[in-house]
């Protein structure tokens, strides 16, 4: 969803986001340009597709995406995924940060969740007590407005997270949530990066007893409202999923 901050600078919405399902098997992927890149937009959906493609195609033909595998392919999908960046800008003759952008990948099935994120913007789960956790947090660089970006870090430091954390645990997944850094501030207890539970739980709630189309524009009518509007001007995306 386009910011209020874009809208009167005459941009458009420079996040991307998409997500697939393989059987039992989720994937999400969610970047957000960087408002100083002259391909934002451009960078965001390249980094959003690249890492789709790679995932789908590492647990088709490659290795099956599980919680013990879920590392290896979330990895290669970063690799790929910068691969394609370089390729694209030198096609295009311009410098790699002018395609900057973050990006945070979720694989996820009813028994395990795991994310990689690079730059701000979260990760949220629920699991089937009802527990809320957050499985990545904003990630800044020296300075608190300062953002790690893929085009422009010398190293690709990438934060992950995982539930169940050790081998033999049990975790119940039942909704996750993963959004952008245009709604961080409301979304989570800062600078702790904690969930902010009377953000989510209503969420998750109504994620549970409506079609996708209701949810759909229940999201839109929140990220568009005067309420959100009046506490961020960035481009603003969620992408909200039951696996249980």
């Amino acid at each position: 969803m386009p910011g209020t901050g874009h809208q009167r600078r005459s941009r458009g919405c420079e996040d991307a986001a998409g997500w697939f399902r393989l059987g039992s098997l989720l994937g999400v992927a969610v970047a957000d340009g960087a408002g100083s890149a002259p391909q934002a937009a451009l960078g965001s959906t390249i980094a959003v597709r690249t890492a789709l493609l790679t995932l789908r195609e590492h647990h088709l033909n490659v290795c099956p995406i599980t919680a013990k595998t879920a590392k290896q392919a979330l990895v290669a999908a970063y690799e790929h995924t910068v691969n394609a960046h370089c390729s694209m800008a030198q096609e295009m003759g311009v410098d790699r940060s002018d395609l900057a952008t973050t990006l945070i990948l979720v694989v996820a099935s009813p028994d395990f969740v795991r994310a990689a994120q690079f730059g701000d913007g979260a990760v949220v789960v629920k699991n089937t007590n009802g527990e809320l956790t957050c499985l990545t947090t904003p990630v800044n660089g020296e300075f608190a407005n300062e953002v790690p970006l893929m085009g422009c870090a010398p190293v690709m430091d990438v934060q992950m997270g995982s539930l169940p954390q050790k081998p033999g645990d049990v975790y119940h997944l039942k909704s996750l949530c993963v959004f952008s850094d245009g709604i961080q501030r409301l979304a989570l207890k800062l600078p702790q990066g904690k969930p902010h539970k009377p953000f989510f739980t209503p969420l998750f709630d109504r994620l549970e007893c409506v079609a996708e189309p209701e949810m759909e524009a229940l999201l839109y009518d929140l990220l568009t409202s005067p309420q959100v509007n009046a506490r961020t001007d960035d481009d603003k995306t969620i992408v909200m999923a039951g696996l249980s």
